[in-house]
């Protein structure tokens, strides 16, 4: 995990595996997607999450020109509005769990604006 975070780090990416939470000031909202064995998976995220995988995965992002392969342990943190890829190569299913925290109080309209339709932007600042 290491080595890919330091390779994202070195690609100037302000997204990719990381350790740590997101702003864990709210409720905690865990989702579980089970990923078939040779099957994609696609979604859009409607809310900051950080993904963990139970065995390897790859991973692609909407607008990110890198593919990731992540191993079991791996954490990847994801912004709202963006559209991912999953597949495995396991001869199991894998499950996948997407992690995010409700706000406590609501963002201004300006920053709901923004994370709209700039999600990359807003998580920059």
């Amino acid at each position: 995990m290491e080595e890919l975070s330091q390779v994202l780090e070195g690609r100037g990416a302000r997204h990719g595996v990381a350790s740590g939470t997101l702003n864990a000031s709210g409720a905690r909202v865990v989702v579980y997607v089970e990923v078939l064995a040779h099957q994609t998976v696609s979604w859009r995220l409607s809310r900051d999450a950080e993904l963990r995988a139970d065995a390897s995965i790859w991973l692609t992002r909407h607008q990110d020109s890198y593919d990731y392969w992540l191993e079991p342990g791996d954490v990847v943190r994801l912004t709202r509005g963006e559209r991912v890829w999953l597949s495995s190569e396991s001869e199991r299913a894998v499950e996948v769990s997407l992690t995010s925290y409700r706000a406590k109080q609501p963002r201004p309209a300006w920053s709901r604006f923004f994370a709209r339709f700039l999600p990359r932007a807003v998580n920059a600042f």
